[in-house]
């Protein structure tokens, strides 16, 4: 097979999220080289999320790459996918995922336990809601920028905590030494839907790719990937809605959590239940929200 090229972002953990793509890749005795993309939301670093928009910043022009045929697979991070794909484009592979849960980094001259007035960085709605419930004092501020550009803005002062994903630190090897760790549980922060989960995308008539794509992809990950995926596109929320899912898979059986703007639910069902179940999920959700609101 000729050398598969990948596009990525070129942050540093596209980049090591794509060198894992890379060794699975070369386990299969395919090489590969990376083609570097750079998003809406890599160029414009001074807007929130909100702002510029959610719904496929970093995805939308990394496809484009794939169609115009100057990459044949792309990296992203699962959490990132649009509700919907180009129609010509397919998720090939979903590698062995990552630790899903948040985290909070502290700095060691704060005390949680007197916490009043905290700031904590984070543009997440869902991280928002769910640390509010565990420190209604908290303040909370808007932060960009990559891993290693927020753990350095939290080293000069500009906030008490940030909250991060797990995996992505993780996976750059960030060291984290200097601060104070909370790992929140899976109850205590609700990830984000696919959160620490990779997906590899190509074209939907690239047979050969398909076939190499499927050899290195991990079942329980893509299970995971595919519950979580179909209940988030069947709320249809965006970077304005906190929503947060988790599927911990045990055997043939599923433990989800869920929240959805200010509903947050714990169920269990078998795998094979999974349709049903996620339709009725989503109903309570939207029909307790509306109470709500």
């Amino acid at each position: 097979m000729k050398k598969v090229r990948i596009a990525t972002r070129g942050s540093s953990l596209a980049l090591a999220q794509s060198e894992t793509v890379r060794d699975l890749l070369s386990s299969q005795g395919i090489e590969s080289e990376l083609v570097i993309v750079k998003t809406k939301g890599d160029k414009d670093r001074a807007s929130s999320i909100q702002e510029i928009g959610g719904d496929g910043l970093f995805v939308r022009e990394i496809e484009k790459s794939i169609l115009a045929g100057e990459a044949d697979i792309a990296v992203h991070s699962a959490k990132d996918l649009p509700f919907v794909l180009s129609p010509e484009l397919i998720i090939g592979a979903v590698p062995a995922m990552a630790d899903p849960r948040d985290l909070l980094l502290l700095r060691k001259d704060r005390d949680l336990e007197n916490s009043n007035g905290m700031i904590i960085g984070t543009g997440s709605m869902r991280r928002i809601s769910e640390y509010k419930r565990q420190d209604p004092h908290a303040v909370f501020k808007d932060i960009r920028g990559n891993i290693t550009t927020r753990a350095s803005k939290l080293r000069a002062g500009e906030y008490d905590g940030i909250i991060m994903a797990k995996a992505g630190i993780d996976r750059i090897g960030l060291d984290i030494s200097d601060f104070d760790v909370r790992i929140f549980d899976a109850n205590e922060m609700i990830p984000a839907p696919c959160q620490g989960i990779l997906a590899v995308e190509c074209k939907k008539d690239d047979r050969e790719m398909i076939d190499v794509l499927a050899a290195i992809t991990d079942r329980n990950a893509a299970a995971r990937f595919d519950i979580e995926r179909k209940l988030f596109c069947l709320l249809n929320g965006n970077c304005k809605t906190a929503v947060g899912i988790n599927a911990a898979i045990e055997g043939e059986t599923v433990i989800l959590r869920a929240l959805f703007h200010k509903k947050r639910l714990e169920t269990t069902f078998k795998i094979d239940e999974t349709d049903k179940k996620l339709g009725e999920i989503k109903d309570v959700l939207l029909t307790e929200t509306e109470m709500v609101e």
